[in-house]
């Protein structure tokens, strides 16, 4: 199957949720057979970050393929977008990124709707609102407003820092500007290693710019090297050069980038969950040392199948076809190309009624909506050439 065919499959998944509007400000949207429900909490809800991998595929058709329906469908959430950050704000984790660079920012540079620009600027400032002066980084989770929840940074926050630099632009504001860098070489110094693996998440002083400790809760535990969190590092670094044209962020996403493709296998080019898996977790559910119990047999190693991530492979093949835009590397291209045709040819839910595309992701062996949103963006890169939001 070409991409071109299998992008007009998910484009028929992804109209399902056009279709069913009540679904899609619900988050934790994953399932073991690609079916979707309500889950988890509305879009005002603390810990929802997932709404716009469901909405924001509607701004990549109407990008892609000037789709009116799906930029009408995009259009009517608006009101529900600028509730949460106008009426809770403070219900936001630095994840707002998440949900607004995909679907406000995203709107706007289509459409040039001044309504979806203010409400993106007043999520860049609900974000500002986490930068930790003293420790010079955002904060991950909790409440800003309790010093207890405070000091905890993890390498999704690469995404969502675009969402400062896009406000920089937008406005002149330097502060904006000052803060996703700060926070950017916060990162650097302390999530990269030397070898180019990366970690999830530290705690940091909120004193001054000092780690205290690794403390990963999405790899498999501390001193892993989560296949994800490396897509997210790679692909927020190329982000960041794009507003910053910093030569260090770009060679620094090669260098993380060539990691990650050492790092597969040559039966696939779809990376496990964590490439530092112990031998004796040959298909582990759980995602930390001590995590949830295990869906099947973890003993048997026919099951080191079910390790596979395709959602961190669809994230990096955007973030290799985004660094290609910027600078040649014939090796990550390729590497797009091959995860791309693997994801098409071996993993791709072709049954147009059900809405999950990409099956195995994260190493639980089910669809999830961030795979499909990147899958989705990655094909509408490879087919139509558009640009996205990051």
């Amino acid at each position: 199957m070409n991409f071109k065919e299998a992008y007009e499959i998910c484009a028929k998944k992804a109209k399902w949720h056009m279709k069913n509007p009540e679904e899609v400000l619900y988050e934790c949207m994953e399932s073991q057979d690609g079916t979707y429900d309500k889950k988890g909490c509305h879009l005002s809800g603390y810990w929802n970050w997932l709404t716009s991998c469901a909405v924001g595929m509607a701004p990549i058709m109407a990008e892609a393929e000037k789709d009116a329906e799906a930029l009408k469908f995009a259009n009517s959430l608006a009101k529900a977008y600028e509730e949460k950050v106008s009426q809770y704000p403070a219900q936001a984790m630095h994840d707002i990124g998440f949900l607004y660079l995909p679907y406000s920012v995203h709107l706007y540079e289509l459409t040039g709707d001044l309504g979806h620009r203010e409400t993106a600027l007043r999520a860049a400032d609900a974000l500002a609102k986490r930068f930790v002066f003293n420790g010079q980084f955002i904060e991950a989770w909790g409440s800003v407003t309790n010093p207890g929840e405070l000091g905890r940074v993890i390498i999704d926050s690469m995404m969502n820092v675009t969402l400062l630099f896009w406000a920089w632009k937008e406005t002149g504001y330097a502060q904006y500007y000052d803060m996703g860098v700060a926070h950017v070489e916060t990162i650097i110094d302390t999530f990269v290693r030397e070898d180019y693996s990366v970690c999830h998440s530290y705690i940091m002083d909120t004193t001054k710019k000092r780690p205290i400790e690794e403390a990963n809760t999405c790899g498999f535990g501390n001193g892993s090297h989560w296949a994800r969190g490396t897509a997210w590092m790679v692909y927020g670094l190329v982000s960041v050069y794009r507003y910053t044209r910093n030569e260090e962020y770009l060679s620094l996403a090669e260098k993380i980038g060539e990691k990650f493709i050492e790092c597969l296998t040559e039966e696939d080019s779809i990376p496990v969950w964590d490439f530092r898996l112990p031998a004796d977790k040959p298909a582990a559910l759980c995602r930390n040392v001590g995590g949830a119990e295990c869906e099947w047999d973890e003993s048997c190693p026919e099951n080191k199948k079910y390790n596979r991530d395709t959602s961190a492979a669809a994230i990096m093949s955007c973030a290799f076809m985004a660094f290609c835009s910027m600078r040649e590397n014939i090796r990550f291209a390729e590497a797009a190309d091959k995860m791309m045709t693997s994801l098409t040819d071996s993993y791709l839910n072709c049954d147009t009624t059900i809405p999950g595309m990409l099956r195995c992701s994260n190493g639980r062996n089910k669809y999830n909506i961030y795979g499909d949103y990147y899958y989705f963006a990655a094909l509408a890169m490879k087919v139509y050439g558009i640009k996205g939001c990051w």
